[in-house]
């Protein structure tokens, strides 16, 4: 059977954003194998390679290459670096890639020129930066074979995941103690048995069964080969039933329908979703939200039902009495956390899937333990973070030592070198942290927040393009990049209706930045706002408290006041001529990737995309529009035509120019992308 592949459209978005932005640095080729091209970056593919055959029941299918992410090699061959301990498991090197500048039609000699350099049998992808092109072959004895590669259509990492039948699963252990490093060092080892074989691994997961069309949860306590020990007949639970269903997916045409883990199922037109917030009680403990790959799937070890370490020194209980001391003991706190994250095939069988997981976990024990056995005397915390990456769809694990049990208030990942090696590794941008725990940048610190988080975000997603950009040869459309909160009228219990709208689109500028990790204030109150422009001296002292308005200039003087984040300024002198700063806001969107905010007859907007065609000189905003009143209702807010303030509108929609008035003057604070490095 033919060969298939498969590759998410944001990491070659990734890839062709940084490797464009380097393409002045080519890496130079080898005298005895030149490249009949610019080779601007190599490495290894990382991801999964599926057999012929089903796991589960031995039906034939094609053999798939799914590619998760890139790990580029590093340029200076003297300080080699392992980045395979960062990754999750069941991700592994699955071949070769090549980023080159050339002639496409040698993509086929430059994939068995970089074959001939590493494995004897080798998958290879090449990009071609210039014309945005991939190529996927596997070569054999001097022979290169085209392997179809599909590129699927993904914002995120949770919409390859689903296309693509993969799922994250994850199992988190925190201890603290307060007394001595030993008595922590000794949970350790004592989880460490709880984890070491398939036999002794216990864990308590969250079911979900169907009787009779009613859907019902539950906890159960499962065993290392995926049986439920609560059960009589000690029966198997399908990996299926733990994992979480997908409240509303959306296709390319803009429709939605429910499914489960890749799977469609039938349409629930109208059912409100808030699926950036977790559910409080079981529901919050089941899952963990992250606005990257959606919720993922708890495991809670039980390490009270795994036998004692037989090979353990057991001694006699010995009380022992201190000479009297006016000296009182100093106690110290003690942590440390565990984070272990696999990726598994949704067609996979539990057992196979807790086998991974449990692996991964017994190995973080051992480091951890191994570290805090090792640290000096400051270190009270070691602990393992999950960090998302853009563009692939997998996070990496990191593990850092900490003086501070509490880690969050404390810098642990300071290792610059380390930190930029990273980054450039795995194609991320160098001006944004990523891997610091003291910016909220983890995955459980992100889901502490989303748990709280009254707001839905990125509500444009699954909005179909204007079609504009289509009209033309040379149409253009671009969105803002990253997440964002929609911020609106009578949120967070302010009545603002009338006077609040360009607060509120500040609002959604702020989130953006935290959510970024720009900043680390979750959220931008009116009193901070109207406390800030009276601090430096914009407004009088009676501004504060009052419901005055503000605009586009206010915004930006509040984003550089309190984020040290600098803004452009463009402005129209009426409604008729907003297709003029079309080109700008492309460049923005495309460069800086921030949401815009625009203000105009006494009305606030924020910007998310245009969609321009210079050939007709027609152009549409992608619109979000903060007087909306109603309720979080992604559908509402995207499909629904609405009372505004004083007109009818869907609130997140894309709006042609011509619809904005004509005899208002329009001004658009364009925020600029921080650059805070790593």
């Amino acid at each position: 059977m033919a060969e298939e592949g498969a590759i998410p459209a944001a990491l070659l978005r990734s890839l062709h954003r940084l490797s464009a932005s380097n393409e002045s640095s080519s890496l130079p080729n080898t005298q005895e194998n030149p490249l009949p091209c610019s080779m601007l970056a190599c490495g290894s593919i990382l991801g999964v390679y599926s057999s012929s055959k089903s796991i589960e029941n031995d039906i034939p299918v094609s053999p798939r290459l799914v590619i998760f992410g890139l790990l580029q090699q590093s340029p200076d061959a003297r300080n080699p670096h392992n980045f395979a301990q960062y990754l999750p498991n069941g991700i592994t090197r699955v071949g070769s890639f090549v980023v080159v500048r050339g002639d496409v039609s040698e993509a086929e000699a430059v994939a068995l020129q970089v074959a001939a350099v590493g494995e004897k049998k080798e998958k290879v992808l090449v990009y071609e930066v210039t014309t945005e092109t991939s190529r996927l072959y596997g070569c054999e004895g001097g022979k290169a074979t085209s392997i179809h590669l599909e590129m699927v259509q993904s914002l995120h990492a949770r919409d390859f995941l689903r296309t693509v039948g993969f799922a994250p699963l994850r199992c988190a252990v925190d201890l603290h103690v307060v007394g001595k490093k030993e008595t922590l060092i000794r949970q350790l080892k004592r989880y460490e048995t709880a984890t070491k074989e398939d036999s002794n691994f216990y864990v308590r997961v969250g079911v979900t069964s169907s009787s009779k069309g009613k859907k019902s949860s539950a906890f159960r306590v499962v065993n290392g080969c995926g049986e439920d020990i609560m059960s009589p007949d000690a029966k198997s639970v399908m990996l299926e039933s733990i994992l979480p269903e997908v409240e509303e997916e959306v296709d390319d045409a803009g429709s939605k329908s429910k499914k489960k883990n890749g799977k469609k199922q039938k349409k629930s037109p109208g059912k409100k979703v808030v699926t950036q917030q977790a559910e409080q009680g079981e529901t919050a403990t089941r899952y963990l939200s992250s606005l990257e790959y959606g919720g993922i799937a708890n495991v809670d070890l039980l390490v009270s039902l795994a036998p004692m370490n037989a090979s353990a020194e057991v001694a006699a209980p010995v009380l022992t009495i201190p000479p009297p001391s006016n000296v009182k003991p100093i106690s110290r706190h003690f942590h440390a956390h565990c984070d272990a994250l696999v990726m598994v095939s949704v067609d996979s069988s539990l057992q196979t899937a807790l086998s991974l997981l449990r692996q991964q976990l017994y190995q973080q024990l051992k480091e951890i333990a191994k570290r805090l056995e090792d640290a000096p005397e400051a270190v009270v915390s070691v602990a393992a973070h999950q960090f998302p990456l853009v563009g692939a769809a997998f996070p990496l694990t990191l593990v850092s030592d900490s003086t501070n049990a509490d880690y969050s208030n404390n810098e642990s990942m300071d290792d610059v070198a380390l930190l930029e090696s990273l980054h450039r590794a795995f194609f991320q941008p160098l001006q944004q942290s990523l891997f610091r725990v003291s910016r909220g940048c983890s995955l459980a610190q992100q889901g502490e927040w989303l748990a709280t988080s009254d707001v839905l975000y990125n509500v444009h997603e699954g909005i179909p393009s204007s079609g504009v950009s289509a009209q033309g040869q040379q149409g253009k459309l671009a969105l803002v990049g990253g997440f964002y909160g929609y911020y609106h009228y009578m949120q967070q219990r302010v009545n603002d209706k009338g006077w609040g709208c360009a607060y509120r689109s500040l609002q959604t500028l702020a989130s953006w930045l935290f959510v970024q990790h720009y900043t680390q204030q979750k959220f931008l109150s009116h009193e901070h706002i109207q406390r800030a422009l009276v601090q430096m001296g914009d407004k009088p002292s009676r501004f504060q408290g009052s419901t005055e308005w503000i605009g586009s200039l206010e915004v930006g003087y509040v984003l550089d006041e309190l984020f040290g984040v600098t803004f452009r300024s463009l402005s129209v002198s009426s409604g008729a001529q907003l297709a003029g700063v079309a080109r700008e806001l492309l460049d923005h969107f495309e460069t800086q990737g921030t949401p815009v905010m625009m203000g105009g007859g006494q009305l606030a907007f924020t910007l998310l995309g245009v969609d321009y065609d210079p050939d007709s000189g027609a152009c549409a905003f992608l619109t979000l529009d903060p007087h909306y009143t109603g309720d979080e209702d992604i559908t509402t807010i995207q499909q629904q035509l609405v009372q505004l303030e004083g007109y009818k509108a869907v609130p997140c929609s894309w709006r042609k120019t011509t619809s904005f008035t004509k005899k208002s003057f329009y001004n658009l604070c364009l925020p600029q992308r921080p650059s805070v490095g790593v």
